[in-house]
């Protein structure tokens, strides 16, 4: 999203701050207005909803180098789920990472994107059949650097969010529950190579546990979870395409909230593919997301087989911020444990937001 920087003056009460700093806070608000496919859309028109305050604030000092960043959420329109983070509310951190940039790269200390893969484009409809793998941000220490046209990042995060929380915001409700389980000890590697000027090809794989939350005040480490996506980006001109296939798997044998089911001894298996299309045209951004699902869980693969997303839209820059316009195709999508699931669904969704 987009962000306008106002630097602050730093007030004379604040006299324990270091003298050389460099500071900005900024903020936003969007809303949305969705009309789904159902009989009370087509009798109300939809609903006006997801409204959310954002700020934005970035501190450097000068002296050392060390910088702060930090993205707060607050409302409905947060895309945080109450019951499964840390906050109990509609309101939390997307991203609060400390870091320092150095000549050979630079480290990130805190919540911070996790850098597997590529994230969609559209705004409201999200990441879809991507889910769990996506717009992630979890706690941890991340080192990032380049080499030539190289590019690699090399992560450790010890939990998913902040607390027992499941949430990552945005890309949320895809590992566990606050009283199921949660993702945890997790390596992440990623490296991308820039083959011409505008292009470039990747890959990133990701290994780590789940920790058992129900009915164990320890929170052990029981089961595990694993990922490989190779990709591409490009871009020419106007147009722009990103394509990617994912492997996914996750073991939840031991877990508490599982005990006694089929998801006991079951490794729940999927793969992923994405593909991106996008044209700029002066203040207009005109981009199609598709992305599919295919199970490989035992059992999960026969009933569901398949589920595929189709997300088009268009975004227009007034200004001080976006007008969206978005629609959303799916027949199925990707649950709390990871799997594949049956189900129809398409919204029209039209969002506007505004940056200070």
């Amino acid at each position: 999203m987009k962000k306008l920087r106002l630097p602050l003056a730093i007030a004379a009460a604040m006299s324990a701050v270091p003298a050389m700093a460099s500071d900005s806070i900024s903020g936003g608000i969007w809303m949305n207005h969705s009309i789904y496919n159902d009989d009370a859309s087509e009798v109300t028109y939809g609903d006006t909803n997801y409204e959310s305050l954002i700020l934005y604030m970035d501190h450097t000092d000068e002296a050392t180098g060390w910088k702060f960043s930090s993205e707060f959420r607050l409302g409905k329109g947060a895309f945080t789920d109450p019951d499964n983070n840390n906050t109990g509310g509609h309101y939390g951190f997307h991203k609060a990472w400390i870091g320092k940039d150095f000549e050979t790269g630079s480290i990130k200390i805190g919540k911070s994107q996790v850098p597997f893969g590529w994230k969609t484009v559209n705004f409201w409809p999200g990441d879809e059949m991507l889910g769990g793998y996506a717009d992630q941000n979890d706690v941890g220490v991340k080192w990032s650097a380049d080499a030539s046209q190289f590019h690699y990042d090399v992560a450790y995060y010890h939990v998913d969010d902040f607390g027992n929380s499941t949430e990552s915001m945005d890309d949320g409700g895809h590992w566990g529950s606050s009283t199921t389980y949660q993702k945890g000890q997790t390596v992440v590697l990623n490296g991308s190579y820039e083959i011409a000027e505008g292009q470039k090809v990747g890959a990133s794989y990701q290994i780590g546990k789940l920790r058992d939350l129900a009915g164990n005040a320890d929170r052990p480490m029981e089961g595990d979870h694993s990922a490989a996506v190779a990709y591409y980006e490009g871009t020419f001109g106007a147009f722009g395409v990103k394509a990617q296939y994912m492997t996914t798997e996750r073991d939840l044998s031991g877990l508490t909230a599982v005990a006694g089911t089929a998801l006991d001894d079951t490794e729940v298996k999927n793969d992923r593919k994405a593909v991106t299309v996008t044209y700029a045209l002066n203040d207009f951004y005109f981009y199609v997301d598709y992305t599919n699902a295919e199970a490989k869980t035992d059992g999960n693969d026969d009933v569901v087989g398949s589920a595929d997303s189709w997300a088009p839209g268009m975004s227009y820059d007034y200004g001080p911020g976006w007008v969206y316009v978005e629609y959303v195709s799916n027949d199925g999508g990707i649950d709390a444990n990871g799997m594949v699931t049956d189900g129809d669904y398409d919204a029209w969704y039209f969002t506007m937001d505004y940056y200070f």
